[in-house]
C-alpha cells in the first residue's frame, strides 16, 4: 500500500452513535408542494390530461342536442274593478308573479299535454328503454331490454330537464326553450309549451268570468222574483190602508202642520203678553200701568204734570181762594177723573182680548191635538207600505246593476285573452347546441389539473420511504454518506457488477463509492473493518459491498471482501468461485486462511466467499475464532468489508456487525418503509453497534434529478461531462 494510502490504526469509537429521531417537517421549505408535484409529474399529467380526453371522448359519443327558444311577453289584462269587484282579484306584476309563471309554464298538467301530444313516451331520447341494445349486448346474445316505457315520472322528469324557461333580467318576458336531438321536435316542443301556456291562461279566464256569469244570473233571478214578491204585499197594503197615493204617505203634510203650530206660538205668545200687562194692572205696577194706556193718556198726563207745577207755583204766592188756583183746581180734577176712565178702559180692553187670546190657544191646541192623532192613526196604517215600498226601490236597483254587469261580462268572455302572448314563435335550429362543450373541457382540464396535483401531495404525504439523503439525516440523525445509482443490465451491457466497477472507473457508480470512501477516511476514527448490512433483501447492500471493493481495490488499498451471508451467498455467482471453500470452512478448522482467501487479480483484490452452509454457524460467528480472524485481517489487509445478511432475516448479522469496527446500513431509495429502517436500528442500537451512517441504493438517477431535493443536484444532466458510463 503506497504511503498516502496508510490507514491509521486509531482504535474505533466504542458504542453505537446516539441518534435523535426528528420529523421532515423540522425544515419547513415553502416550495415542497411544488417539488412534491414535480416528482409526481406523471400522475399529475396522467389526470390533467387523462381526464380532458375521457370527458371528450364521453361528449364525442353523445348525440348533439338541438335547443330551439321561443318568447313569450306576460302582459295580465286588468278587469274592470267597479264591474268584478269581489269576482275577480288583479295582481301588479311582480318578480315573485313572474317565477310562479315559470313553475305555470313546467308544471305537471303542462308537461303531460306535451309527452301525449308529441308522442314522447314512445321516444328513444326520452325513454331510455326503447333505445337500441349496445353492441356488445348483440354480440353476446344478451336478451334486449324491454321495450316498456320508464315509469311516468322518470318521463316527467326526464321532459321537465329538457324544457327550461328563463326570465330576462328587468323584463316581463319569458324564454322558453326545449333540448332535443331532432331540432324539429325541439322547436315544436318549445312552441307547445307556450301554447299550452296560453290555452291554460284563457281557458282559467274564461272559467272565472262564466262562474261570475252564472252566480250574477242567479242572483239577478232571485232578486227579479224578491221584486215580483214586494209588488203583491205593497198592493195588499194600501187595500189595507184605502189609500190611493202611491207613495203611501199620512193625509197631514208638514207643511199643514207647521202652519197649525206657528198658529198656536203665535196665539200663546199674545195670551202671556195680555196676562202679563192685567197683572201688572191688578197690583197696581205704574210703569206697566204706564206702559199699556201710554198711546192715550200721555197727553192728558203731561197736562196734569203742567196743572201741579202750576198750583205749586200760585200756592207759594197766592192763597187758596185765589180763583186761578181753584181754576186750575178743578181742571187737575177733571184731567184726572178722564185719566183714570181711560186706564179702566185700556185694562177692560186688555182684558177682553186675554180672554180672546186664552180662548184662541185653547181652540189650536184642541186643534192640533185632532190633527195629530189622527195623523199618527193614519201613519201606523202606511208605514208598512213605505217600507215596502222602500224594499221594492231597492230590489229593483239591484235589479238594474245585476243585469248590467252580466251583459258587460257576456262581452268580457267574447272580448276574453290570455295574460301572455307569443312574441317570437320557436323555430328548428340548424346547428346542435355545443356552446358547453368548450368549458365542459376546460373545466375537466383544470379538473384534472388540481386533482393530479391533489393526487401527487397526496402521494407524497403517503409515501413512507427515504427519497433523499437529507430526509434520511433529517429522520434519524444520521449521516447519509451516499446515493448508489442503480447500474440496470442494458447499462451494464453484459458485465457483472465487478467488471462494470472495473472497466468504468468514472461512472456515477464508482464517483460515488470514491464518496462514500471519502466520508469514511475523514473521520479521525476511520475503520479498519467495515461490515456492511440492509434491513431486507434486495436493498442492494452485496452491490455495495462489491462496487466500494473493487473501486478501493483500484486506488492501491489491499481490500478483502468477505461473504457473510451463509443463507444466500452471491460471491459464488459474482466471482464465478464455484462452490470454493470460505468463511464457514475456515471457522470450522476445515481449510487454512489461505485456502479460504480468493484472489481476483484481474481485480487485485481479495473475495473470501460464504463457505458452506453450516447449521452452526451463529455458533462460530459467536466463537473467539472469529474476533481471531478479524484481528489477523486487520493485520493484512487495509481495509475488510463485511456483506452482511439482512438485519430481520438472521440473528448473525448483529454479532458479525459487533466483529467489525463500523457498520453501513443500506436503504433502497424511495422502496424501504421507514419503520422498517427504524426497526433495523433499534436492533442494531440493542446490540450496541458503531453505525458509520447510511446508503441509500438503487437510486432512480433520472427521478432522482426531478425530485426536487437538495442532494439531487448529484444527478442533474448539467454534470454530464464529469461522468463516463
Amino acid at each position: 500500500m503506497s504511503e498516502g494510502m496508510q490507514v491509521s490504526k486509531v482504535a474505533p469509537v466504542a458504542g453505537p452513535i446516539p441518534r435523535r429521531l426528528r420529523s421532515p417537517e423540522s425544515f419547513d421549505d415553502p416550495l415542497q408542494p411544488l417539488r412534491a408535484i414535480r416528482r409526481h409529474w406523471r400522475l399529475v399529467g396522467t389526470l390533467a390530461l387523462g381526464l380532458p380526453i375521457l370527458v371528450g371522448a364521453a361528449l364525442s359519443r353523445e348525440a348533439p342536442v338541438y335547443t330551439a327558444t321561443g318568447t313569450m311577453l306576460y302582459a295580465p289584462l286588468d278587469f274592470n274593478p267597479k264591474l268584478l269587484r269581489g269576482v275577480i282579484e288583479t295582481n301588479q306584476v311582480t318578480d315573485s308573479l313572474m317565477a310562479s309563471q315559470v313553475s305555470v309554464v313546467r308544471s305537471l298538467p303542462a308537461i303531460d299535454q306535451i309527452i301525449a301530444r308529441l308522442h314522447l313516451a314512445a321516444n328513444p331520447a326520452f325513454n331510455p328503454g326503447l333505445a337500441k341494445p349496445p353492441v356488445w349486448r348483440r354480440w353476446l346474445g344478451a336478451p334486449t331490454r324491454s321495450v316498456h316505457p320508464e315509469s311516468h315520472r322518470a318521463l316527467v322528469d326526464l321532459v321537465r330537464a329538457a324544457l327550461d324557461v328563463k326570465i330576462p333580467s328587468g323584463t316581463q318576458l319569458l324564454d322558453v326553450s326545449f333540448d332535443s336531438r331532432d331540432p324539429a321536435l325541439a322547436a315544436n316542443a318549445a312552441n307547445l309549451a307556450m301554447q299550452i301556456y296560453l290555452d291554460r291562461q284563457r281557458d282559467s279566464d274564461l272559467g272565472v268570468l262564466d262562474h261570475a256569469q252564472s252566480w250574477l244570473t242567479l242572483r239577478a233571478a232571485a232578486t227579479a222574483r224578491s221584486v215580483e214578491v214586494l209588488d203583491v204585499k205593497i198592493a195588499q197594503a194600501r187595500a189595507a190602508a184605502g189609500t190611493e197615493r202611491g207613495d203611501g204617505a199620512a193625509p197631514l203634510t208638514n207643511q199643514e202642520a207647521g202652519q197649525l203650530t206657528d198658529s198656536l206660538a203665535r196665539a200663546e205668545t199674545d195670551l202671556a203678553g195680555a196676562q202679563a200687562q192685567m197683572h201688572a194692572s191688578a197690583h197696581g205696577i205704574p210703569a206697566a200701568v204706564a206702559a199699556a194706556i201710554a198711546p192715550n193718556v200721555a197727553p192728558m198726563r203731561a197736562r196734569a204734570a203742567e196743572l201741579v207745577a202750576d198750583l205749586g207755583a200760585l200756592a207759594s204766592t197766592e192763597g187758596p181762594n185765589y180763583p186761578a188756583v181753584r181754576a186750575a183746581k178743578r181742571e187737575l180734577a177733571a184731567l184726572r177723573g178722564q185719566i183714570a176712565a181711560e186706564t179702566n178702559r185700556q185694562v177692560a180692553a186688555e182684558h177682553a182680548r186675554m180672554l180672546a187670546d186664552a180662548t184662541r190657544v185653547v181652540t189650536l191646541k184642541s186643534a192640533l191635538a185632532s190633527l195629530r192623532r189622527q195623523t199618527a192613526s193614519e201613519s201606523i196604517l202606511a208605514a208598512p207600505l213605505a217600507s215596502l215600498e222602500e224594499q221594492r226601490a231597492a230590489e229593483r236597483s239591484l235589479l238594474r246593476a245585476q243585469t248590467e254587469q252580466i251583459g258587460t261580462l257576456e262581452s268580457q268572455s267574447a272580448l276574453a285573452r290570455p295574460d301572455a302572448q307569443i312574441v317570437s314563435p320557436a323555430t328548428a335550429p340548424e346547428s346542435p347546441d355545443a356552446r358547453h362543450a368548450g368549458m365542459i373541457l376546460a373545466g375537466a382540464t383544470v379538473l384534472g389539473v388540481c386533482l393530479g396535483s391533489l393526487a401527487a401531495l397526496t402521494a407524497d404525504m403517503l409515501n413512507v420511504s427515504f427519497r433523499s439523503g437529507g430526509e434520511v439525516r433529517t429522520v434519524l440523525d444520521l449521516p447519509c454518506v451516499a446515493l448508489i445509482p442503480e447500474v440496470k443490465r442494458r447499462v451494464r451491457r453484459g458485465l457483472s457488477i465487478p467488471d462494470y466497477a472495473r472497466m468504468h472507473p468514472f461512472s456515477p457508480f464508482n464517483e460515488q463509492m470514491r464518496a462514500l470512501r471519502t466520508s469514511l477516511w475523514l473521520d479521525p476514527g476511520a475503520p479498519r473493518s467495515l461490515a456492511i448490512t440492509a434491513a431486507r433483501p434486495g436493498e442492494g447492500k452485496t452491490t455495495l459491498a462489491v462496487g466500494l471493493a473493487v473501486s478501493l481495490a483500484a486506488s492501491g488499498m489491499r481490500v478483502l471482501v468477505i461473504d457473510c451471508d451463509i443463507r444466500q451467498p452471491s460471491f459464488d455467482a459474482i466471482f464465478d468461485l464455484g462452490g470454493a471453500p470460505g468463511l464457514t470452512d475456515h471457522l470450522a478448522a476445515r481449510v487454512g486462511l489461505d485456502q479460504a482467501i480468493h484472489s481476483q487479480r484481474d481485480m487485485m483484490l481479495d473475495v473470501m466467499p460464504a463457505g458452506a452452509v453450516a447449521t452452526d454457524a451463529l455458533s462460530l460467528f459467536m466463537s473467539q475464532r472469529m474476533p481471531n480472524l478479524m484481528n489477523t485481517l486487520h493485520d493484512r489487509y487495509d481495509l475488510v468489508i463485511l456483506d452482511l445478511p439482512p438485519v430481520f432475516a438472521l440473528a448473525e448479522a448483529q454479532v458479525l456487525a459487533r466483529a467489525a469496527e463500523a457498520t453501513l446500513l443500506c436503504i433502497r431509495w424511495a422502496e424501504t418503509p421507514r419503520r422498517v429502517v427504524t426497526e433495523a436500528l433499534a436492533l442494531l442500537d440493542h446490540a450496541d453497534i458503531r453505525l458509520a451512517g447510511t446508503v441509500l441504493t438503487r437510486v432512480d438517477g433520472a427521478r432522482h434529478a426531478r425530485a426536487g431535493f437538495a442532494d439531487s443536484e448529484l444527478y442533474h444532466p448539467r454534470y454530464g461531462g464529469y461522468f463516463r458510463s
